[in-house]
């Protein structure tokens, strides 16, 4: 099997990219130029690894290099970026969803067994003895018992919450599942929002949002995330700038008719079956803002995929609770740890 390890900030597209996406179902934060601005604004190298079987693209992997170099407040500054260190497997965009694809994954490990027996080889020859670990986010359920074993470390991280909208015809459907009283405050709001002459609300493609007062808008939200060893980097304009443009990606977009202001926004990468949403944020109340947004967005999210013909959508992680309060079933994840 033919393997490529691409390094977005130096290797040119390769020309089958766009057939293993649509192939794999990867969605936008996986095109190529968006993966290049991804890289150049990270900490630490991004290695892309694609298996080929016959000169057919087979397997793609993403990750992150983790090395003694890495450091919370510096950009990547070399190809290799130290010795010494691990691999974190991981979507390059969403956490909701895996950072792999295998063309003939067993269905029964979600292809995990593909990862520890294909890709841990290559990124052995390819880093050598200083690879000393692998850390494999978003393994669903399926993966477990295949990454289990001695002196490795499985915990399950936070759930993915996912809404059903496979035969819904809108949002009433979806408003008749909910608790009587969520309901009822899903219709107020929405009826509050409809009689709001000054706000306008519209799902977009991403190309005809401002990516500069989007940028702005989605710091809010990542300021309230400092629940993590290594805080994530801010939203980069130019990032999203070159995701925005990308055919599959949408904004649900809530903005003053009168001033163009933006109060709210999320952020969805498309797909033919589970489109994800991959961020979500609004102005404070204090600052300008509207109450009650978040919910509103889960009523306008569903509507639209429904209408769509979309199978769901994933609403990503955080408030499981209350998700799961607006209809969304719980999908369990995992991260594991594994010397080498």
């Amino acid at each position: 099997m033919d393997v490529e390890v691409l390094d977005p900030r130096f290797d040119p597209e390769p020309a089958y990219w766009s057939a293993l996406r649509e192939r794999a179902g990867l969605r936008a934060d996986w095109a190529w130029e968006v993966l290049v601005t991804q890289a150049w604004c990270a900490r630490t190298p991004q290695p892309v690894v694609v298996l080929r079987d016959g000169g057919a693209p087979a397997a793609v992997v993403a990750a992150a290099w983790i090395s003694t170099h890495s450091r919370r407040h510096r950009f990547v500054s070399s190809t290799r970026g130290g010795r010494l260190g691990g691999l974190d497997v991981r979507s390059p965009g969403s956490s909701a969803v895996p950072g792999w694809w295998f063309a003939d994954a067993d269905g029964a490990d979600a292809g995990c067994g593909r990862l520890l027996t294909r890709y841990v080889p290559v990124m052995r020859r390819e880093l050598g003895a200083g690879l000393r670990g692998l850390l494999v986010r978003q393994v669903p359920e399926a993966g477990v018992a295949r990454l289990a074993g001695r002196f490795r470390l499985v915990r399950r991280t936070e759930d993915v919450g996912v809404i059903d909208t496979a035969g819904l015809a809108g949002t009433e459907d979806w408003l008749a599942g909910l608790g009587k009283k969520r309901r009822h405050n899903l219709r107020r709001i929405a009826e509050a929002v409809r009689a709001d002459p000054a706000l306008e609300v519209a799902m977009l493609p991403g190309a005809e949002v401002d990516p500069v007062r989007l940028a702005a808008l989605l710091r809010h939200n990542e300021r309230k995330h400092h629940d993590v060893p290594i805080v994530p980097l801010p939203q980069f304009t130019g990032y999203l700038t070159r995701l925005l443009r990308q055919p599959d990606v949408l904004v649900l977009r809530y903005q003053e008719r009168a001033t163009g202001r933006l109060v709210a926004a999320a952020l969805v990468l498309d797909h033919p079956n589970w489109p994800v949403v991959r961020a979500w944020s609004a102005l404070p109340v204090d600052d300008g803002g509207r109450a009650d947004l978040y919910f509103h967005f889960y009523g306008e999210t569903v509507r639209w995929a429904a209408e769509s013909g979309r199978h769901g959508v994933i609403m990503g992680k955080k408030l499981a609770h209350l998700k799961k309060s607006l209809g969304a079933r719980l999908v369990p994840q995992y991260a594991a740890a594994i010397p080498l």
